[in-house]
Formats: C-alpha cells, sequence, structure tokens
C-alpha cells in the first residue's frame, strides 16, 4: 500500500478548514513549544485526519505567541557602524564537503554555501559545484515565497562572504569546472537529476527573512511568506531558468 506524503504544496493550499482563525492567526515560523515541530511539520505527521484535532484542543492556547523581533546587533568599526539583525544569514547545521546524496532538503542555503568553501579548500571542485547549484536553487525558491523581497540579496551576500577568502587560482579552478558542466548536457543532466531527487526545501527560511529591512521595521516573521504560493511552480521554473536542466531530465 503506498501512502501519500503531504509536501509543501498540501501546506499552502491549505486553508485551516473549521478552524481557519487559528490556523491564519500564528505565522509559518511558529513551532510547537513541546515539539518544536513547525506547522509544516505537524500536517506531515498527524495528517489531515487529525491535525485539527491536534490543534484545536492541544495548540490553540499557544496559538497567540509569534517569535518575537530580532535582535539588533550594533558593530563598530573605526567610524563604521553596521547594523544587523541577530540570525541573519545564519548557519543552523555544519554539513562539510558533502556530495549530493547525503545532502537533506532541510539544509538551507545558509548551510551549503558554506560547505561549498569547505570543498574548495580541499580542492574538491566537483562536488564543490554541485552543492553550489543547489545552494542556488534553493536561494532563488526563497526568494520567490518570502514577502519582504529586500531579503532576496541574501544569496549574493552568502556567496561574496564564501569567496571573499578564497585565493584567485581556487576562484580560477571552481569557475572553470562550473563552465565545463553548463556546457555538457550530459553532466547538466545527471545533476539535474540529483537536485530533483533531494526536492525542494522543507525549512523555514528565516536566514533570508532576517537579512531584508523588515527586520528593522517591525515583526520580520508576521506575513513573511507568500500567501497561497505556489511552491511546485516556483520549483519547476527553477529547474529551466536557473539551472538549464536539459528537457530530458527527469
Amino acid at each position: 500500500m503506498s501512502i501519500r506524503v503531504l509536501t509543501y504544496e498540501d501546506y499552502y493550499l491549505h486553508d485551516g478548514r473549521h478552524y481557519r482563525h487559528l490556523w491564519q492567526e500564528i505565522g509559518d515560523s511558529w513551532a510547537c513549544p513541546g515539539c518544536g515541530r513547525t506547522k509544516y511539520k505537524i500536517m506531515r505527521v498527524y495528517k489531515m485526519k487529525s491535525l485539527p484535532f491536534f490543534f484545536l484542543f492541544f495548540l490553540a492556547p499557544a496559538f497567540a505567541q509569534t517569535p518575537e523581533p530580532p535582535k539588533i546587533i550594533k558593530e563598530q568599526n573605526g567610524n563604521l557602524i553596521n547594523y544587523q539583525a541577530a540570525g541573519n544569514l545564519a548557519s543552523t547545521q555544519t554539513i562539510g564537503c558533502i556530495s549530493l546524496s547525503e545532502v537533506k532538503n532541510t539544509f538551507t542555503p545558509a548551510d551549503l554555501y558554506k560547505g561549498v568553501g569547505e570543498c574548495i579548500a580541499k580542492d574538491n571542485y566537483d562536488l564543490a559545484t554541485e552543492l553550489f547549484f543547489l545552494a542556488g536553487t534553493y536561494a532563488n525558491f526563497d526568494a520567490e515565497r518570502i514577502t519582504d523581497k529586500t531579503a532576496g540579496q541574501a544569496k549574493t551576500v552568502l556567496i561574496m562572504n564564501v569567496f571573499s577568502s578564497v585565493p584567485q587560482d581556487k576562484k580560477t579552478k571552481f569557475s572553470e569546472v562550473v563552465d565545463r558542466l553548463m556546457k555538457n548536457p550530459d553532466t547538466l543532466g545527471v545533476l539535474c537529476s540529483k537536485v530533483q531527487k533531494i526536492g525542494m526545501p522543507d525549512y523555514y527560511p528565516g536566514y533570508m527573512i532576517l537579512h531584508g529591512i523588515k527586520a528593522f521595521t517591525g515583526n520580520p516573521h508576521d506575513g513573511a511568506l507568500v500567501k497561497d504560493f505556489d511552491a511546485q511552480k516556483v520549483w519547476a521554473a527553477l529547474q529551466t531558468k536557473y539551472l538549464h536542466c536539459p528537457a530530458s531530465s527527469p
């Protein structure tokens, strides 16, 4: 017997049914204070049948809770003062230099780009390239699903942070591997298959949300994600517009 696993698309299409007000009262970033699961993960664990019971009778008292605005950190370097929101661009999982077969869709671009840097340091440019393209795909996906579009530049800053300390000769070798991959439909098709197997992101993009201007003007978690976001459509579009996957790749 096959069991259908709930997807992000199911989550975004779910309106809360007869507990609609409670469902919408808490944001997408809310997590159960008892188990730490997000709304999406609770949907996957309890499925749709028992979800209303779980929310109404066990979590209703906590629904008024929303994530607090981030702490604003002030950094001064000489006469220059820089302000940033705590948690912006933050990596929460150390993955090291790994192959895509070891990657989970819970790894954020902040995690993946650090992996790129570690692979380059080890002169493993093939793995660095694969992680780089997956990180870019995820970052572009996140930029589409957040409402504060000023936060979308997080991808560019993460890349700059990684390559700022990479010697020029290593940058050149990395670029050469990237060029070869993009010009070879066979290797590009293999990469696309690996990315599609990992699947779309399964995490809350806090690293990016906290990078936007809203982190300084209010609570960036309020209404942080686009309502009625078409996750499947965006994911499919990224395969062609960003990865440039060959038509023959699955």
